[in-house]
C-alpha cells in the first residue's frame, strides 16, 4: 500500500502545445487513484520552439475547476530556449500548494502568451504528482 514514504509516482505528459497560437487556454483533467491524496512535485515544459512572449507570459496552471492555479502555476519566461526543459527550478514559486486532497479532479490549464510583435513558443507540458494514502 503506497504511503507518503513510498508513493505512486504519477507522470502526466501532454501533447505539444503551441503557446503562441493565441487560440485560448487548453484544459486537461487528471484523476488520481481512488481515495489517495496527492502531492504536486513539479511542473515542466520541454521547449521545442523558443518562447517570445514578453507582453504576457505563457503558463501552465495546476488546480481545480474553481481555482485554476490552486496547486501551481509555471510561468514560462520570455526567451525560454529551444531544446531545454523549463520547470520549477527556473520559476521557483511555481508550486503554490503542493497538497491535493483525495478525490480531487486536478485540472491542468495551458495558456498561450502574448508578445509585442510576434508571439512564439511550443513545448511538451508535464505534471508530476505523487499519490499516497
Amino acid at each position: 500500500m503506497p504511503t507518503y514514504d513510498n508513493p505512486i509516482h504519477g507522470v502526466y505528459n501532454f501533447p505539444e502545445m503551441d503557446f503562441g497560437a493565441t487560440s485560448g487556454a487548453t484544459v486537461h483533467t487528471i484523476s488520481g487513484p481512488k481515495n489517495m491524496k496527492g502531492r504536486l512535485i513539479d511542473i515542466s515544459v520541454g521547449v521545442s520552439e523558443i518562447f517570445a512572449c514578453d507582453a504576457n507570459a505563457a503558463h501552465v496552471q495546476v488546480g481545480t475547476s474553481a481555482d485554476a492555479d490552486a496547486y501551481g502555476k509555471l510561468i514560462i519566461a520570455d526567451a525560454a530556449a529551444d531544446n531545454s526543459v523549463f520547470n520549477s527550478v527556473d520559476d521557483t514559486d511555481a508550486i503554490i500548494e503542493p497538497d491535493i486532497p483525495a478525490g480531487t479532479a486536478v485540472h491542468v490549464t495551458l495558456t498561450e502568451g502574448t508578445d509585442g510583435s510576434s508571439v512564439t513558443g511550443k513545448g511538451y507540458p508535464t505534471v508530476y504528482i505523487d499519490w499516497f494514502n
